[in-house]
């Protein structure tokens, strides 16, 4: 199926972060992997618009407004899909996907998902009671990528091409078309919203330390516009 738009919204923000575990954040992680999954639809010609919260100061407030911020697009033909990580106290493990009406959707994501990560495939799941997902205009699907506080799904996930391949995977059983990731080879980075260190350094296959040491950093707070080296 040919989607004229597809929104992207990474769960939760830094002021209401979600789940956490094995040393990540799910807010981070999740931002991470929505950035690199809108390249990699734009790189196969997918209309894509990123509507991520980054305001809001409770968890309902966070995800209203990255609804509204979906519903400000034509519900004609346009598919919502927000990413986040999965937790249990360290007994879950897998990926899911949530949906309304969107079930063989959801499967297909799933399957596609655990089977290019190598993490079990949970399948879909019922979300009619999730707030994002009962309020959006268009279909809409959550995609529960892997649980954080499982260290074998995210060494999975978080190895060198995990989450690029993790992308791979949604990018096809969303278009149907295949693109492969590829690291960037630019030396510097130009700060935009919603960039975390962790991301830019994940992004460009280096450690958080690493980019602060070349940078001169003594904090993980960055500013719009600011370019960073990345050699």
């Amino acid at each position: 199926m040919s989607y004229k738009l597809i929104t992207l919204t990474a769960g939760h923000n830094a002021i209401v972060p979600g789940a956490s575990g094995c040393g990540y954040k799910e807010h981070e992680v999740a931002r991470t992997i929505v950035k690199e999954l809108e390249k990699q639809l734009k790189s196969v010609g997918q209309n894509v618009k990123i509507c991520t919260d980054d305001v809001g100061r409770t968890k309902t407030a966070v995800w209203s407004n990255a609804v509204k911020n979906c519903n400000k697009n034509s519900a004609s033909g346009r598919l919502d899909v927000s990413i986040h990580l999965n937790a249990s106290n360290g007994k879950g493990h897998g990926t899911e996907v949530l949906f309304y009406n969107q079930k063989d959707l959801a499967a297909k994501v799933s399957k596609e998902l655990s089977a290019k990560l190598g993490t079990t495939d949970r399948g879909p799941k019922d979300g009619k009671k999730i707030g994002f997902i009962n309020s959006t205009h268009a279909p809409a699907i959550l995609i529960e990528v892997a649980f954080i506080d499982n260290k074998d799904d995210m060494d999975k996930l978080m190895v060198s091409g995990g989450i690029e391949r993790a992308c791979n995977a949604i990018v096809h059983a969303l278009t149907g078309k295949t693109v492969s990731g590829s690291p960037s080879t630019c030396e510097t980075y130009k700060v935009v919203k919603g960039d975390t260190l962790f991301g830019i350094a994940k992004d460009h296959k280096m450690t958080v330390e690493k980019l602060k040491s070349i940078n001169g950093l003594k904090s993980d707070l960055l500013s719009i516009g600011q370019v960073l080296k990345l050699k």
